[in-house]
């Protein structure tokens, strides 16, 4: 497994790391604990050693579950990275980034994950507005002086997001969206984020599992599954996509490892955290590493396709 540098946090990670919200139980259909628990030791064994979670996956079930397979590994070699921002605590779930709250969730989260410190403690999607707010970090800043958090992260869901973020010292790390579909931070906020050396971590590689290949227009997701909030018509259009992107994949490479090489031909890209409940999925995804197939020409012409469909407004 090939490594790479996590910005100016000098962390050494793997370029595939271990997304670990759909092991939490909810998001993405019924897991197994077992198969989980087996999915993360297989994937320790073959190098991975970023892990990312967050509080709110299964309502602090993934961490649970991530602390049972910490238990007894070289903690120095792992790098731990979760997220809190969402209260679940209270009734219902809302966002929650007030000081006192940050500070009970960071407290929970330790307790989970069995941990006396968090290497990667990031703000689960603050808007913007919270983001611009200097003293949004605090409580983060405050945590880290006390040795309860190494680094201090944000996830984002915007441009606008990213650049607010990235205008704050103290942010270490940003963690975003980048895959075939959805190369809109590709350019200027990698760049940004490569000249501040701000860690780079690409979620949703795979694009909720579209990229994978495995489904078609009549599938029903599971009443648990967060993308049964897509419309037919979303999913529809969507898949359509999906096939144009097929186009370009030579025939002895699937659509999911070459939608993981493609997030990581990207220099800026520390590290993609693509989810996995089984040992297949594991294996599937770190081939990307261990072994790529896409030529600089194939990337170019992804890339190049999906300009295309911002200009001719197919995206919108």
């Amino acid at each position: 497994m090939n490594q790479r540098i996590l910005g100016r946090t000098n962390l050494s990670v793997s370029e595939i790391g271990f997304g670990c919200w759909a092991i939490g139980g909810s998001g993405y259909g019924p897991t197994d604990d077992a198969a989980s628990l087996d999915a993360l030791d297989q994937a320790w064994e073959r190098g991975v050693n970023f892990f990312d979670t967050a509080d709110t996956y299964g309502h602090g079930y993934s961490e649970k579950l991530l602390g049972r397979f910490l238990k007894g590994k070289p903690r120095e070699e792992i790098v731990v990275a979760t997220k809190a921002g969402w209260d679940f605590y209270h009734g219902g779930s809302r966002k929650n980034f007030e000081a006192d709250y940050l500070r009970f969730a960071c407290e929970q989260s330790l307790k989970r994950l069995q941990l006396e410190t968090i290497d990667l403690y990031q703000l689960h999607n603050p808007h913007v507005e919270l983001i611009k707010n200097k003293i949004l970090l605090d409580p983060l800043e405050e945590l880290r002086q006390e040795g309860k958090i190494r680094f201090i992260g944000v996830s984002i869901h915007t441009e606008a997001d990213a650049f607010a973020a990235m205008a704050d010292a103290r942010v270490d790390a940003l963690q975003l969206i980048v895959n075939l579909l959805d190369q809109k931070m590709i350019g200027r906020v990698l760049k940004e984020a490569q000249s501040k050396r701000i860690g780079v971590i690409a979620r949703e590689p795979l694009a909720c599992g579209l990229l994978t290949g495995k489904y078609h227009p009549e599938h029903v997701f599971d009443r648990e599954d967060h993308r049964r909030r897509w419309t037919r018509d979303h999913f529809a259009s969507e898949l359509k996509r999906v096939n144009s992107v097929q186009k370009w994949i030579p025939g002895d490479l699937s659509l999911t490892r070459a939608a993981l090489e493609f997030v990581l031909a990207q220099p800026e890209v520390s590290t993609v955290i693509p989810g996995a409940k089984t040992r297949a999925q594991v294996f599937e995804n770190l081939l990307a590493s261990e072994d790529p197939k896409l030529t600089v020409e194939i990337i170019k012409k992804f890339y190049l396709q999906y300009q295309n469909e911002i200009k001719s407004g197919s995206l919108i």
